[in-house]
């Protein structure tokens, strides 16, 4: 018979403690499926890991904080009992701005094992190398175009006031299919205050 999922808070302290730098874990249980999109649409990845979190009933997750404001999101993986889910979440800063991110390769996420110094090691080796490069282009960009570039303004019609038209932030579209239970996929449209729509792809 199958062992059951090792408990993701658990793992998640366990996963703190290995690796590299001062790192903490904070476990997030949710009662309903539109609970987890506030962390999901932070997700700095454009695959597997992304595709986990809205497309799937999770039920909960857990997010580590490290050094220099570094944070990692982790979650179990659907249909896979010994398997998690891990990907950096975008910058928590106020000077960043959506466009800080043009051209800059998101990082992405990564599967490991429920073995905790097995996963730290990994997420040493492929996860944080790719977080910091990325992290310090985002940087760079803000340092060097702080605000966006400014549009010119369309020409005036003769004997017409010329007008604008300001676009507010986009809104979350929460799925019906709240009460699922946990490792439930769902087909959900998900957009957030993030710089990006989410493109998700299966697991191979």
């Amino acid at each position: 018979m199958p062992s059951a999922r090792t408990d993701l808070d658990i793992f998640a302290a366990g996963l703190a403690d290995r690796l590299p730098g001062a790192w903490t874990s904070e476990y997030h249980r949710h009662l309903t499926y539109p609970d987890q999109f506030p962390v999901a649409v932070q997700i700095w990845d454009t695959g597997h890991v992304s595709y986990v979190a809205t497309g799937f009933v999770l039920g909960h997750d857990a997010v580590l904080h490290g050094p220099d404001q570094q944070h990692l999101y982790l979650a179990d993986r659907p249909r896979y009992p010994h398997q998690f889910v891990v990907a950096p979440l975008e910058p928590d800063d106020a000077a960043i701005k959506p466009h800080h991110f043009d051209g800059v390769e998101e990082p992405n996420g990564i599967v490991v094992p429920n073995d905790p110094a097995r996963a730290a090691a990994l997420i040493a080796r492929r996860v944080l190398p790719r977080y910091e490069q990325a992290r310090q282009a985002v940087r760079r960009n803000a340092a060097e175009q702080p605000e966006p570039p400014h549009r010119q303004a369309p020409p005036q019609v003769a004997g017409r006031p010329s007008t604008t038209c300001t676009v507010g932030p986009p809104t979350t579209r929460e799925s019906s299919a709240n009460r699922s239970p946990p490792g439930t996929p769902v087909t959900a449209s998900v957009t957030g205050p993030s710089r990006s729509t989410v493109r998700a792809r299966p697991p191979s």
